[in-house]
């Protein structure tokens, strides 16, 4: 487009209307059938159109194009955004930068006038998202704080926005238009919140981070701006972030606004009906959502009764007042964001209570209050597995047999009566021996490596309640109970040494030194074996020399990996202490069982 000294007014109007609409186009539908060997060629098209626009707006007087000096500088940071935007896309971020401060610098002297405020805020968005691309989160938020800021003080002047295509006369104002524009503002507002709860996170500030991202959603559901699966998905995952911080009342409030807000999807989808594919393809996403939202509330039980057992191990003289809505927590509210109150945090028009009402808040006290979360938890957890099956989707099925475990772990914590407790352990024992029958450990060794571990533990917890039986009593133990013990003895033995052998090469040795996350469990599991061997019972004294023996060599073990591994002997102290105990004392064991041996021999 080249500006001649006949034209008028109307017509440079007109070439940057037509040449802006070519871009549009261009961006937002010639792209997605770009060649993949060319897969930027329709927005380098767009680009040098743009180029061109900004040549000639840089060129033209106010009486020229019958715009006003605002008008002009609104296009000029239209087309600047939009170069901006191409080269973030095609990853020119220098380029980018350029186009966006260029814009920035236009706009900023207008900030509060109707034709500038959309395109503002978007050319700060870009600008806090390109520093977060750059991996400078402090930057961002500089950008991002200020969009936020600038958009606050405009809406307080209670003017509506005037969008570029106004201003070309693209769109004729109208009162739906109107709506539609305003609608855009706070589409833009919404999405600066947005980045805002992803550079806090970057910062660790985790708190901030989480509010920003309810008030996004909360708006979402406002502005009817929102993808029901996405949205509620987002809620679900959230919600995790509130448990890590106690915030069991926050958690479950996000849990229950994002299933009410997929039972509302679902009556629209069954309303819909029919057998074409795109039916079936949003029927089949909506099930798959769905179990990941279940497993939301399948961790949010897990949590709860793993927080209300810590609590009770640490605290036990105040466990009346304890908080679980995270009120206790101080926010410094500088951005006025939640009026301060994180008690706050709700979707004003949304009724979330029925599944509010299924699962409580507080901490647990009793094995009763433990059972109901429970309850709970198995209808949660059955969701889950109806999609994730083991002969489909491996992997999440396992972790979802593993949270069952862990479940009737804390459950039994509650439970008072020893023989309940042992048959909870026996359900674990169950079903993670039937999960092992299952998987391929060539395939899922990661897995096969926690779950026989947890065998071994399991097998420990449910020997430690028959011992403790056997002590108590009074009565002389049955061959059965002594039978028993054993067997349990060696089960616990048998697992901790498949975990320890999936550790070691094919030459049956641990590595050198080992990584950082098998240091505990390895060395643990040698303590385990340690211990276990003593306990089993033997009448043969030949068969107890043995125990003793293989006792002896589980802490020499131990004994070695922390000598040849000064963080091995760091993290595991108190163990390391201990073995090295049970190696001194141990050989004036076996030598004295020997000595009874021989003098049995004479």
């Amino acid at each position: 487009m080249i500006i001649t000294a006949d034209m008028s007014a109307k017509e440079i109007v007109n070439d940057l209307k037509e040449n802006y609409a070519k871009v549009r186009k261009l961006l937002d539908e010639d792209s997605k059938n770009d060649p993949e060997n060319e897969p930027y060629l329709s927005k380098y098209k767009a680009k040098d159109i743009l180029n061109n626009m900004r040549d000639v707006l840089y060129n033209i007087s106010e009486s020229e194009s019958g715009l006003t000096t605002i008008q002009v500088n609104a296009l000029k940071g239209a087309v600047l955004l939009c170069i901006g935007n191409v080269d973030m896309e095609t990853e020119d971020l220098t380029a980018c930068e350029k186009a966006l401060k260029e814009a920035e610098d236009i706009l900023l002297p207008s900030a509060l006038e109707p034709e500038v405020i959309i395109l503002l805020v978007n050319v700060q968005n870009n600008l806090g998202l390109l520093w977060s691309f750059r991996d400078e989160p402090e930057k961002a938020k500089y950008y991002l704080l200020s969009s936020k800021k600038i958009c606050e003080d405009f809406k307080a002047t209670l003017r509506m926005p005037v969008p570029i295509e106004s201003i070309l006369s693209i769109t004729t104002p109208s009162e739906d238009s109107v709506v539609t524009d305003f609608l855009v503002l706070e589409k833009a507002h919404t999405l600066t919140l947005y980045y805002l709860a992803q550079v806090y996170g970057s910062l660790k500030e985790n708190l901030k981070s989480a509010i920003y991202c309810h008030v996004t959603l909360r708006r979402q559901l406002m502005y009817k701006d929102y993808e029901p699966i996405e949205w509620s998905l987002n809620c679900a995952t959230l919600s995790q972030v509130f448990v890590e911080q106690n915030g069991f009342y926050q958690s479950r409030y996000h849990l229950a606004a994002a299933s009410t807000i997929l039972d509302q999807y679902e009556t629209e989808l069954l309303a819909s009906e029919n057998d074409s594919e795109v039916y079936l393809a949003k029927k089949e996403t909506f099930k798959h959502r769905s179990a990941d939202v279940a497993r939301c509330w399948v961790k949010y039980c897990i949590c709860l009764m793993s927080a209300s057992k810590d609590r009770l191990m640490s605290d036990a003289d105040n466990v009346v007042d304890a908080i679980t809505d995270m009120s206790n927590l101080t926010l410094e509210d500088d951005e006025n964001i939640c009026g301060g109150d994180v008690k706050q945090l709700v979707f004003p028009d949304l009724d979330v209570s029925k599944y509010e009402e299924k699962v409580g808040d507080k901490f647990l006290l009793t094995y009763e209050d433990a059972r109901e979360v429970f309850i709970c938890f198995q209808g949660w957890l059955n969701k889950a597995k109806d999609y994730y099956r083991a002969d489909t989707l491996a992997s999440d099925h396992i972790e979802l047999i593993q949270d069952c475990s862990q479940a009737y772990a804390y459950l039994a914590f509650f439970e008072e009566d020893d023989e309940r407790r042992a048959k909870m352990y026996k359900r674990r024992v169950d079903m993670l021996e039937d999960l092992l029958k299952e998987v391929n450990p060539t395939y899922y060794l990661q897995y096969c490596r926690q779950l026989w571990y947890e065998l071994g533990e399991v097998y420990s917890e449910i020997l430690n309640i028959k011992l403790e039986k056997l002590n108590t009593s009074k009565e002389k133990p049955t061959p059965h109970l002594l039978k028993k013990i054993n067997m349990l003895c060696e089960k616990s033995i048998e697992n901790y040494g498949k975990f320890l052998d999936s550790v070691k090469d094919k030459k049956g040795l641990l590595p050198t030194k080992l990584q950082s996350d098998e240091i505990r469990p390895v060395i643990s599991a040698y303590v385990y074996i340690g211990r276990n061997n003593m306990k089993r019972i033997a009448v043969d004294k030949n068969v107890y020399l043995s125990h003793i023996k293989k006792s002896y060599d589980s802490y020499q073990a131990v004994v070695d990996i922390c000598k040849n591994d000064p963080d091995a002997a760091k993290m595991m102290k108190e163990e390391y202490a201990l073995c090295q105990e049970m190696v001194n004392i141990l050989p004036l064991k076996i030598n004295k069982v020997e000595n009874e041996l021989q003098a049995l021999k004479l």
